[in-house]
């Protein structure tokens, strides 16, 4: 015989999933979802999570853990920036095309491609607060 806590498990694995992608869930659960993500550095799960909250935008709450995950946002994509920029000087400092180089220069399009997703899901999230923030207002 199954176990209530069993039946539980496989719930979650099965088809909490699917429930939670639909948006179907209450909103508080996506807020602590994004922010037991952002306790991990998962800005992926971050983002997804605020957005699928975001169909109660009036709520502080919301505003509040969406500038957290934009803030994240923010710092992670200026790490990446200044690694850039690292490398960039390294490439400078070594010249001439060598098996560093090469390094380098992978390296330095895969912290662009990172910078450039950050600063997308920035833009996005941020969209988002403008959209609520003029919606309340026309509200009012």
């Amino acid at each position: 015989m199954l176990g209530l806590n069993s039946l539980s498990k496989l719930f979650r694995k099965t088809i909490g999933p699917r429930i939670e992608a639909l948006g179907l869930l209450p909103h508080r659960y996506y807020l602590h979802r994004a922010l037991d993500a952002l306790e991990e550095d998962d800005i992926d799960e971050a983002v997804r999570m605020v957005t699928l909250a975001g169909n109660d935008k009036k709520d502080a709450r919301w505003r509040l853990v969406c500038q957290q995950v934009i803030f994240r946002c923010r710092v992670l994509a200026s790490q990446h920036q200044k690694q850039l920029d690292r490398f960039e000087t390294e490439i400078e400092i070594f010249g001439k095309p060598s098996k560093l180089n090469n390094t380098y220069l992978r390296l330095q399009k895969a912290e662009e491609s990172a910078r450039d997703i950050l600063r997308s899901y920035e833009l996005s999230l941020f969209n988002q607060l403008n959209v609520s923030k003029h919606d309340s207002v026309t509200a009012e």
